[in-house]
């Protein structure tokens, strides 16, 4: 393994929008745990000296990183797979902490392997993708990078960890970009408001009544979609011409069979994997429950929060609704960090926040089009999309667009996996990026 940092061809913007969203957010991890002016940051038993070590770990690992040479990292991306894969079998066997077999305890510290399986993914994903007459518009392709995504998915989703699972969905973009059709996004759109709709019947427990027989609202909805299959499947039959029918018959078909298969996994889900918690937060996004004292009570502390901080914010470390003082918001520094950084920073405030995470994730957008390597320009594409999902299904989380389903904010939110996992992703595509022009097209 060749060991160089070539100082003058790392991408000093990407670092320098990553280093300031790192310091902002132990900046606001160490106000949304604060209680007094002696609390220290330098103190690593509290929380944000905990997290200030795991920052000071990621980036000593990022700066090894920037050591290594590209080739070692794609020669490692399967064996850190299959790796991971092994973390997240053995973390079944570990005992629940609050109701998840989602961490290893290690002493005082706990690692959460399903934060590495993106980075393990992201990895795999480029390195079969970017290899040699791989093209996304095979169909064997496209099943091996769905069981690439499918097997860590599922374990993710055993422990119980539904929101962590749902992030294996941004790798959709990845393929788009690498010639999946756009027809896929397409259908993609449909399958989510298939899903959302399968979601909002049992939150629900919608019923109707025939023949004194009670029917799920999702078996109906079955019975809907078969009725619309075979209706679109008319269509076709009077109004498309013989010779293309046959490829539009088996596009109705598979489309209804799938359809089918969400609504009724997502029953089979929702009754015997989510836990009552997650049911109730599905209830409170719907407006099927108001429950500001129980479930709902972080959403709307956290809506206080965010609307308290007004046009300028009350000023750092004066925050009197998301801090650990008060205690108003539960995971003030965590799941709802952003409430914490909203209430002393204000509107504006949140502006400037916006604006550096749109600058990361346009930044790893251009250093991934500005690729010879099919290897890097697939990866960085990965972290942007892992990057992109987070942010928007955490902010939407906290101001209650999306149930409250346990989704860091990158770089934010407290986690030492965390950190490091959106840490090592960054310092990959620096490395990678470095040597871009030692390799030829």
């Amino acid at each position: 393994m060749r060991i160089q940092l070539k100082w003058n061809s790392i991408d000093k913007i990407l670092l320098t929008v990553f280093l300031l969203l790192v310091i902002f957010g132990l900046m606001t991890v160490y106000s949304s745990s604060f209680k007094t002016e002696n609390d220290s940051i330098f103190n690593f038993a509290s929380v944000a000296g905990k997290q200030l070590s795991w920052a000071i770990i990621s980036i000593v690992i990022g700066v090894v990183i920037l050591l290594m040479d590209g080739q070692f990292i794609n020669n490692m991306s399967y064996i850190f797979y299959a790796f991971v894969v092994l973390l997240l079998i053995g973390v079944l066997f570990m005992e629940p902490i609050k109701g998840a077999k989602s961490w290893f305890q290690i002493g005082s510290a706990s690692i959460q392997p399903s934060e590495f399986a993106k980075l393990a993914c992201s990895l795999a994903i480029a390195k079969y993708l970017g290899s040699v007459n791989v093209k996304i518009q095979d169909f064997k392709t496209k099943l091996y990078v769905i069981l690439l995504l499918i097997f860590p998915a599922f374990l993710i989703l055993m422990q119980p960890d539904p929101g962590t699972m749902l992030v294996f969905i941004a790798f959709i973009f990845v393929m788009y970009r690498e010639g999946l059709s756009g027809n896929v996004l397409l259908f993609g759109f449909f399958a989510s408001i298939i899903l959302v709709i399968g979601i909002f019947l049992k939150a629900s427990d919608s019923s109707i009544n025939i023949f004194s027989i009670d029917f799920s609202g999702n078996y109906i909805f079955t019975l809907v979609l078969l009725l619309l299959g075979g209706l679109i499947f008319l269509i076709i039959k009077l109004f498309v011409l013989p010779r293309y029918r046959n490829s539009k018959y088996i596009g109705v078909i598979w489309a209804t069979i799938i359809a089918i298969i969400i609504t009724l996994g997502v029953s089979y889900v929702y009754d015997n994997l989510f836990k009552d918690r997650h049911r109730d937060r599905f209830q409170i996004m719907f407006g099927i429950k108001e429950d500001r004292k129980g479930v709902g009570y972080n959403i709307y502390q956290a809506l206080a929060a965010i609307g308290s901080g007004e046009t300028n914010g009350k000023g750092y470390l004066k925050g009197t609704l998301s801090n650990n003082r008060y205690k108003h918001v539960p995971e003030q520094n965590t799941d709802f960090i952003f409430c914490s950084y909203a209430e002393e920073w204000g509107y504006l405030g949140n502006l400037v926040f916006i604006a550096l995470y749109i600058t990361l994730l346009v930044r790893i957008i251009i250093i991934s089009e500005r690729q010879r390597s099919k290897f890097t320009r697939i990866f960085g594409y990965c972290v942007a999309s892992i990057f992109f999902f987070h942010f928007m299904i955490n902010i939407a989380m906290v101001i209650g667009l999306a149930p409250v389903i346990g989704i860091p904010l990158p770089l934010f939110s407290k986690g030492g996996s965390s950190i490091l996992t959106f840490t090592v992703m960054i310092f990959i595509l620096l490395r990678l990026d470095a040597e871009r022009k030692e390799i030829l097209r």
